[in-house]
């Protein structure tokens, strides 16, 4: 806009300097750095639980905020695919990144596999923007697929992999690759390391890079020295300080990513999923914790520039039909009793799995319930027990160590899944005590939250469909996905 006064002028730049640093300011207050956050899984309880847990771990009552819960846009966004009302991820990525309805287990292509559909990510990319695709879960998996993949199954994890390698994406992250030698794949093309390595590829386990050496490279792609199960980044609950953090690698690509024009960056919390569908909600307020933090490190940047950032935070379907409220407690709530369980119910299989072999396989219930007291396991008494939660666990006692007939097998699925007996068990009942209930062991369609701040902030309030959020932030930066 054109100034007559240069007095005017002049103080309008030093104001603009002073908030933006040295990159100039974006045209017409487009958004030139926008983080675009999904909390797999994660819905409306999901969050009430977080921020009662963190409220009641600080003996504070009600709900603390989480960095994103006091965004000054909030929304709510519609979740179905195109063939069923209870999406999947790979159907809702696909919408929320291409701004197209798609079938369940397709990853960026239409419905029926006749064409393809390309991402806001990939049109960031033809209009000058570096572009960043970061998870907790493995780089192929469902979610950061839909930003660089088109193919008709997400299981194929290998094809997905030499996708990531065409898209040429600055910096992709996560916990590793499911199968990027081909070794489950029908068609095997090849090592994508090979073949990235020859396209100008860095494949790091660092997590400082020296900018020297960046400018060497097409594309960096981060994976931990050591994955957790299914190349992932371990659950929070199990870290110690050595692990690395989702936090951690959304800085590393804030500093991969930073330049002078922009970038779009990608960021999923994608374990919370999992740890709903585990039903296991200590699990699953801790991977909240860490996917806010990561949405912290967004919100340090945005306050360096906050005239040219967007962060929005949202979630692709709601897992586990989670409540804050169980009726057996009635109004009752005591979610701080969900600090006592030290393991992510993935983990707790191997330490009770572990703990029957010490005592060859066959302990007392007494001293299965000594060990589930423990503070390092579940901190679990049996004196506050009700009736019903001391038959379920004696119950699951037998099941784990008492000879089983084929019919008490079966049962046994039914009720346990794959996950160890008296594990399943144990938690069941500390959900339960903590007033936290559950209605599936698979998504639901539920609507989910959406937060945003930043520039163009207002496109994102109200009741929106998934496909909307894609076509709403290449407006935000200035560009269309409908081509």
């Amino acid at each position: 806009m054109k100034k007559n006064n240069l007095i005017i002028l002049i103080a309008a730049s030093i104001l603009a300097v002073a908030l933006t640093g040295c990159n100039p300011v974006s045209k017409s207050g487009e958004a030139k750095y926008v983080f675009y956050f999904i909390g797999d899984g994660m819905g409306f309880q999901h969050i009430t639980a977080t921020q009662a847990f963190v409220a009641a771990q600080n003996d504070a009552k009600g709900n603390a905020p989480l960095s994103f819960t006091n965004f000054p846009i909030t929304g709510v966004v519609e979740t179905f695919a195109h063939n069923r009302f209870i999406t999947g991820s790979a159907a809702a990525g696909t919408a929320m990144s291409t701004g197209h309805k798609t079938s369940i287990n397709t990853i960026g292509l239409t419905h029926d596999h006749s064409d393809s559909l390309f991402s806001v990510a990939h049109f960031a990319k033809e209009n000058g923007f570096k572009v960043g695709v970061a998870t907790s879960v493995s780089i192929d998996h469902a979610t950061p697929a839909a930003f660089y993949a088109h193919q008709p199954s997400r299981n194929m994890y290998h094809e997905i992999s030499h996708d990531l390698i065409s898209a040429g994406y600055n910096f992709y992250a996560g916990g590793g690759f499911r199968d990027p030698d081909g070794d489950n794949s029908d068609k095997p093309r090849g090592s994508i390391y090979s073949r990235g390595d020859s396209l100008g590829f860095l494949f790091t386990s660092d997590l400082q890079v020296d900018q020297n050496v960046l400018t060497q490279f097409k594309s960096v792609v981060y994976s931990p020295p050591v994955s957790a199960s299914s190349s992932t980044l371990k659950y929070k609950i199990d870290c110690s300080d050595e692990d690395v953090t989702l936090t951690q690698i959304t800085e590393m690509g804030i500093e991969v990513l930073n330049n002078p024009d922009g970038f779009l960056f990608m960021v999923e919390g994608g374990k919370i999923d999992w740890a709903a569908h585990d039903n296991d909600a200590a699990t699953v307020v801790n991977e909240i914790i860490s996917f806010s933090d990561a949405v912290a490190a967004a919100l340090e940047f945005y306050n360096k520039y906050p005239n040219e950032t967007l962060i929005i935070v949202t979630a692709d379907h709601e897992t586990g039909g989670m409540s804050v409220g169980v009726k057996d407690n009635k109004y009752e709530s005591y979610i701080n009793l969900l600090s006592n369980q030290k393991h992510s119910l993935e983990m707790l299989n191997i330490v009770i799995r572990d703990f029957k072999e010490q005592h060859n396989g066959r302990p007392t219930f007494n001293q299965v319930v000594d060990f589930l007291a423990s503070n390092e396991v579940m901190k679990l008494d049996l004196s506050e027990l009700s009736s019903k939660q001391h038959e379920k666990l004696k119950a699951a006692h037998q099941a784990s160590v008492a000879p089983q007939t084929d019919a008490q097998k079966q049962s046994n699925r039914e009720n346990y899944g794959s996950a160890e007996p008296i594990a399943m068990a144990s938690m069941q009942i500390l959900n339960e005590m903590a007033s936290i209930g559950w209605t599936t062991l698979s998504h639901t369609a539920s609507h989910v939250p959406l937060y945003a701040i930043g520039a163009n902030q207002e496109l994102f309030s109200g009741q929106i469909d998934n496909t909307e959020i894609p076509r709403r932030i290449a407006t935000a930066m200035g560009f269309s996905i409908d081509k």
